[in-house]
């Protein structure tokens, strides 16, 4: 396969993912309400593991490891899905599945100022000063918040989202390093056997009874958080670092609150606020105006300098074929 299709396919891969990702919060708000938070994270991540051990043999061998990955490899499990989880879970008990789909519009800029002094990757005036005007409009959305029977505390929730995007970013500088020497499947299986092992003993410390009284709607929400999130949607995700830079594959996350606001108003009947809907609108600019390249305005005066340059240089060729010297 060619680097440009293989590219390619590491980008629409990457933006089903994200598509993926937008429902996963209403998949996550439904079945936190029966299974409660940290039983829904175990399920999805411990029935993903079920799936993905299997794909362990044939590839054990082909992992390119090198002295030192093992804490890297253990900061990325914890980066997410264990600390990820843990905020998303319980932002989404206090917040809805919109809001905290628009604080995941902050990610982007922290993966590009990480990418910058990490990664050593480029950062430019434009990313910044969109990526502020995203975070005034973040802020905006919060403090506009109101309680209601979709959100019974969304400074908290949201408050709590900002910690699950933190650690979200910790996890794609470092998926972005180690993607070059593992593999996407090898990367998602540790993913959720880490994820299922941390989440299994903070079951029983939480104490709360078993719940098997759950409707069809929550087992479905678990089987897409386990099968179509944990293990299609971050197998794309960490197939995507191979070819594609952190910030470029961070700036795709800018969907994430559009699809969020479309899932929560048409299959949990939320809405916002019209505050609230003048600061998403103030988010989404940023985040355009942060991706988007200004039109080059010196271009025909460039283009007039170079050509005056040519036709210099080739008045100096034919005076000195001829034995002719310039005057100044």
């Amino acid at each position: 396969m060619t680097k440009l299709p293989q590219k390619q396919l590491a980008m629409a891969g990457l933006i089903l993912a994200v598509v993926l990702w937008s429902a996963s919060f209403v998949a996550m708000k439904l079945a936190i309400a029966e299974f409660g938070p940290i039983m829904t994270v175990f399920l999805r991540m411990i029935l993903a593991t079920a799936v993905l051990i299997f794909f362990l043999p044939p590839m054990a061998k082909k992992q390119q490891y090198q002295k030192g990955d093992w804490w890297l490899l253990l900061l990325l499990a914890l980066c997410e899905p264990c600390l990820y989880f843990i905020f998303e879970s319980y932002a989404l008990t206090y917040t809805t599945a919109s809001e905290a789909g628009m604080v995941t519009a902050l990610q982007p800029l922290m993966v590009a100022v990480g990418a910058y002094y990490l990664l050593k990757e480029k950062l430019n005036s434009r990313l910044l000063i969109g990526c502020i005007i995203a975070v005034v409009g973040v802020v905006w959305l919060t403090l506009a918040g109101t309680s209601s029977e979709h959100a019974s505390n969304p400074m908290l929730g949201n408050a709590l989202e900002f910690g699950a995007i933190l650690a979200a970013t910790g996890y794609c500088l470092l998926a972005r390093k180690l993607a070059q020497r593992y593999s996407p499947i090898f990367l998602t299986l540790l993913q959720t056997v880490m994820g299922s092992i941390f989440f299994l003993p903070l079951i029983f410390v939480q104490g709360a009874p078993l719940n098997f009284d759950v409707s069809a709607e929550a087992v479905l929400a678990i089987m897409f958080l386990a099968f179509g999130v944990n293990i299609f949607a971050f197998t794309c995700y960490n197939f995507a670092f191979k070819t594609m830079p952190a910030s470029q594959v961070g700036s795709l996350m800018n969907l994430l609150p559009l699809g969020t606001l479309f899932f929560g108003w048409a299959l949990l009947g939320e809405t916002l606020s019209g505050m609230q809907y003048l600061a998403a609108g103030l988010v989404l600019f940023g985040v355009i105006w942060s991706q988007t390249k200004p039109r080059p305005k010196t271009v025909f005066i460039e283009q007039d300098m170079v050509t005056r340059s040519l036709r210099h240089k080739a008045k100096q060729k034919i005076r000195k074929s001829f034995g002719l010297v310039e005057t100044p």
